[in-house]
């Protein structure tokens, strides 16, 4: 039976995995649901705005590619200026946002996707957002790895804010007070990754569903999985991507590298 923790663990994990999963697909969908129209572009050029309150380490001047377009519906006439689906492309990058306008000429025809329920409604590159969807199943794939194997950390800052019971901390906690109340009540998250006269660098964990030579099986494929995730984002979404796909990939890097660090070392 899992203890308390990886049971938590586990149930978040489940959970983060089905919202991001959910999330994904509904933005997936909802963009290969709109219709392809011709269009024409009108002007192209380069606006900036400052964002005080959002110091970055890159500045906070920001670009914003600024791309006005006509097409016909129905013998109606639409002016479009969204660029991507769903989101902005600003960014504090000149160049980044240069790219995106050398894709586009005055004059020059266009394919414009819009929303047949409301016309108004278009884009022109089928770029999606990475969060909140491929962050939430690339954290669940992560935290689905934790709860299922031994000698591994990443939930104790999350579990630590959870309030567990009492009568379930005693049992595997050793009073430090006279009243045999344990002074760190987080104590109960250590139950499955260290028992009492084993050194934190044993390979014993007998709470741990899966261990030995399996476990690093499982961290490699919950970590090619993640990166997966950023791969299957990187062929459906057209540039500029998302910056924060590149990021997850050096955090699930970094996770399975610190997994094989506390394994191996």
């Amino acid at each position: 039976m899992l203890s308390p923790r990886r049971s938590v663990a586990l149930l978040l994990a489940l959970a983060l995995l089905a919202s991001g999963t959910v999330l994904g697909v509904s933005q997936y969908s909802t963009a290969t649901g709109y219709a392809a129209t011709a269009g024409t572009v009108e002007s192209v050029q380069m606006d900036s705005y400052t964002e005080i309150s959002r110091p970055t380490l890159g500045g906070n001047r920001y670009f914003r590619p600024n791309v006005t377009y006509t097409y016909r519906i129905e013998g109606r006439t639409y002016t479009g200026h969204d660029i991507a689906f769903g989101t902005d492309t600003d960014t504090n990058q000149r160049d980044r946002a240069a790219r995106v306008l050398s894709n586009y000429d005055d004059g020059s025809s266009v394919t414009v996707r819009y929303d047949p329920d409301a016309p108004g409604d278009a884009y022109l590159v089928q770029r999606f957002d990475f969060f909140p969807a491929g962050v939430l199943i690339a954290l669940g794939l992560l935290l689905l790895g934790d709860a299922l194997t031994p000698r591994t950390r990443w939930l104790r800052l999350v579990l630590s804010k959870i309030p567990l019971n009492q009568t379930e901390r005693a049992p595997f906690s050793t009073p430090d007070t006279d009243n045999g109340v344990p002074d760190d009540p987080t104590q109960i998250l250590d139950r499955g990754d260290a028992t009492v006269g084993e050194s934190e660098g044993s390979d014993s964990d007998p709470d741990a569903p899966v261990g030995g030579r399996w476990a690093i099986v499982l961290w490699m494929l919950c970590s090619l999985a993640a990166l997966g995730t950023v791969g299957v984002y990187l062929v459906v979404s057209k540039p500029p991507h998302d910056p924060i796909a590149y990021a997850t990939v050096a955090v699930t890097v970094i996770g399975f590298g610190r997994f094989g660090y506390r394994r191996f070392v």
